[in-house]
């Protein structure tokens, strides 16, 4: 430790440096007090030795200047003078000094001297390091503990800390300059539920956690949980309680959203059975009444169609209900819990808790991948809710389209081709990852078309349910799905999906498009054949290409390429 040496007296100076290097201090002198005060502002030692009758500056005018200007840290100040009168030593002592000795000294003496203004800066220093720490602590943050004493069976006094401002916006000050400013910021819906928990409190009745809202002084809405330890004289009566304060709006935030969630899975899922059973009679009444008209394989194809899209409903509806049922909400409540545990022992609980517990160490890493999970979790539940809503519209849209069969006139709508497949590739998005298919886009700037659009969205999905078929059977690694397009001679539009599935044998290349041609187990033979059907309707071209079993296949569709005139955003 560094001390700073005041004396204007040679012979004194030489003989107490080295006392002071022998006993292991580190030593500045000074031969005056201007030249002592220069120091101090530099180097700040904070052990001095001073003597008082110095030139220029004396020891009592440079004692009152230290003590006079803010500082970090302590100075400890010890008079070494030839002064001995009591008066003396008050006047030293007022001035700021903390300790004096008389010439001539003990070396003794003022080594043990010494020795307690070191360990006065050391408990000094330690000190203010602990503020520090209290204080960064308190501003990381966001619960904060208040006290109440209770007096006649009513709360008398009100004590707040600082962190007061974290959760209620408002300072302590304002807090205790104002006791009813608690209950007023309460939110009206809930302020009669606190005013009765409070008073079963004041009674000395145990009270558990309770979680309520209150409106912070930026208006802002904010949920917070109130865990209470109450105190208790010896005759049982409470004499005051302490309130940790919690503001748990994420997880009220997380937990309302997760339920609504579920809510519009399970909602989805009951809608989904309703319309299962909606479209099993209404298969039996197409087939009794396409049997009666001739028109059998209109009702298959139709249903065919249903059923691919009502296979992607599925799927999606259970993907949102396996990933709602494996939340991590349950642990975040854990964790909520934990924190409060340790929040009720005080500000330094809560931080050794997070700073040296080997549990506690991971929370911060752990809520920030929490976060992540949570975040990601709500957007795949959205995509897949979404996903279910467009495939009810493609039911929807079947249904419209079996009608042309029945001799109403042909549509042709405005469609951006683009699009068009990507809302295919949408509808079998579940299979596709599921089988862990990479998709490969090349597009041509096609632009916008005339063309069915329903028909045309349904011969695609079929093409590319075909394909991720054909892909699940191949154990070709990796599964690669290759949507192209591009125009061709003669004003012709061309559509390829090609994959490195399973492949078709020769022989079956002239037979994969005939009702009733099947290779999947379960499977009727009607997508393909009713594809074909639908484009040459279209007044277009549908086939297949394979070099054999193994090597995949690649389906072409060719349309007449109609160009739409597109202005303002809408086809003329």
């Amino acid at each position: 430790m560094r001390v700073l040496l005041a004396e204007d007296d040679s012979i004194s100076r030489l003989i107490l440096e080295n006392h002071l290097k022998n006993w292991g201090y580190e030593v500045i002198s000074a031969q005056n007090g201007s030249q002592a005060w220069e120091i101090l502002c530099s180097q700040h030692p904070q052990l001095v030795i001073i003597d008082w009758v110095m030139p220029e500056i004396d020891g009592l005018e440079l004692c009152k200047k230290i003590r006079s200007t803010p500082a970090g840290r302590y100075t400890y100040l010890i008079f070494l003078t030839s002064k001995t009168q009591n008066q003396d030593i008050v006047t030293a002592l007022d001035a700021g000094a903390d300790d004096y000795l008389s010439k001539p000294f003990d070396k003794e003496v003022l080594k043990s001297r010494l020795a307690v203004g070191a360990r006065t800066v050391d408990y000094e220093d330690q000190l203010i390091k602990s503020e520090e720490r209290y204080r960064r602590i308190t501003d990381s943050i966001t619960d904060y503990i208040f006290s109440v004493v209770i007096s006649q069976g009513r709360a008398a006094e009100f004590v707040h800390n600082d962190a007061a401002i974290a959760v209620t916006g408002y300072s302590w000050q304002e807090l205790v300059n104002d006791p009813s400013l608690w209950l007023e910021m309460i939110h009206n819906d809930d302020r009669q539920k606190v005013s009765d928990y409070l008073d079963r409190c004041t009674r000395g009745e145990k009270v558990e956690s309770f979680e309520y809202r209150i409106i912070r002084k930026d208006m802002a809405l904010r949920w917070v949980k109130s865990t209470i330890v109450q105190h208790f004289n010896r005759n049982g009566q409470i004499t005051s309680y302490d309130c940790l304060l919690q503001d748990i709006t994420e997880r009220k935030n997380a937990e309302i959203e997760m339920k609504i969630a579920r809510e519009k899975a399970e909602d989805a899922q009951t809608k989904l059975e309703k319309l299962n059973l909606q479209l099993e009679t209404t298969y039996k009444k197409l087939m009794e009444t396409a049997h009666s008209a001739g028109m059998a394989e209109v009702a298959a194809e139709v249903l065919h169609n249903v059923g691919n899209a009502l296979n992607s409903i599925n799927v999606s509806a259970a993907t949102v209900i396996e990933k709602l049922s494996k939340s991590e909400i349950e642990n975040l409540t854990k964790l909520a819990e934990l924190l409060c545990k340790h929040s009720v022992a005080g500000a330094d609980g809560l931080g050794d808790f997070l700073k040296n517990d080997p549990q506690g160490k991971h929370i911060p890493t752990y809520l920030s991948e929490l976060s992540k999970h949570l975040t990601a979790q709500q957007k795949e539940t959205v995509e897949r809710l979404d996903a279910i809503i467009k495939n009810v519209n493609q039911v929807r849209d079947v249904v419209r389209m079996q009608q042309s069969y029945t001799g109403i006139e042909k549509r042709r709508d405005c469609v951006m081709l683009n699009e068009l497949i990507e809302n295919a590739i949408e509808i079998n998005n579940a299979g596709l990852q599921r089988q862990a298919v990479e998709v490969i886009r090349e597009y041509d700037d096609i632009g916008s078309i005339l063309i069915d659009r329903q028909r045309c969205l349904q011969t695609l999905v079929n093409l590319i349910d075909n394909a991720e078929y054909s892909l699940s059977k191949s154990d070709n690694q990796p599964k690669i799905l290759k949507i192209r397009t591009l125009k061709t001679a003669g004003a012709k539009l061309r559509i390829e999906v090609c994959d490195n599935g399973v492949g078709i044998a020769p022989a079956e290349l002239n037979s994969i498009f005939d009702r009733g041609y099947t290779t999947k187990q379960a499977g009727h033979g009607f997508g393909l054949h009713s594809s074909l059907l639908a484009v040459k309707d279209m007044q277009g071209l549908l086939l297949a290409q394979s070099d054999g079993i193994g090597k995949g296949a690649t389906f072409i569709l060719e349309l007449p390429l109609r160009k739409a005139e597109v202005a303002n955003g809408k086809c003329n």
